[in-house]
């Protein structure tokens, strides 16, 4: 069984679009054997997902309604296959946390067609901002899925 973690800051946007974005596409395409979970480097357990962040992953098919939220852990680092993270700053503190994580450790944003290839490419954080900024985020996000997904099935 592989195990992919996502991961972002709170827990509440990104990671949980990711995650119930990539679960809604392996349960579409019936693919077994891939755990996926999500995490947060600042992290506190049981918060849910701003409203505006349901409605829009909503309208693009994803629910993360029932999501709350949990701070990562060494045990989910080390447990991981693959870690996927949002921003530079999330490696960093996953580095500060177990070291010996590095090898599993990728931008998520690196999946995206939006951008070249070959550059580390950060998914913007948008809680607080507008539904704009959501859809920008959630979009890129659903793109790097898609892109992850193919890798997966081929690896």
């Amino acid at each position: 069984m592989k195990n992919i973690l996502f991961v972002c800051t709170a827990n509440i946007c990104r990671s949980p679009f990711a995650e119930r974005a990539l679960k809604k596409l392996l349960r579409e395409k019936k693919v077994t054997g891939i755990k996926v979970h999500s995490a947060g480097v600042s992290a506190t357990s049981g918060r849910p997902s701003p409203p505006d962040a349901i409605r829009v992953a909503g309208n693009l098919g994803v629910d993360i309604s029932e999501h709350l939220s949990r701070p990562i852990s060494t045990p989910m680092i080390e447990e991981a296959d693959i870690i996927l993270v949002m921003s530079l700053f999330h490696i960093e503190v996953i580095l500060g946390m177990n070291p010996e994580s590095e090898n599993k450790l990728k931008l998520l944003g690196n999946f995206s067609t939006f951008y070249g290839d070959g550059e580390e490419t950060e998914i913007p954080d948008p809680y607080g901002l507008t539904s704009f900024h959501y859809r920008s985020s959630f979009n890129i996000i659903r793109d790097c899925i898609y892109n992850l997904y193919k890798k997966l099935i081929s690896d």
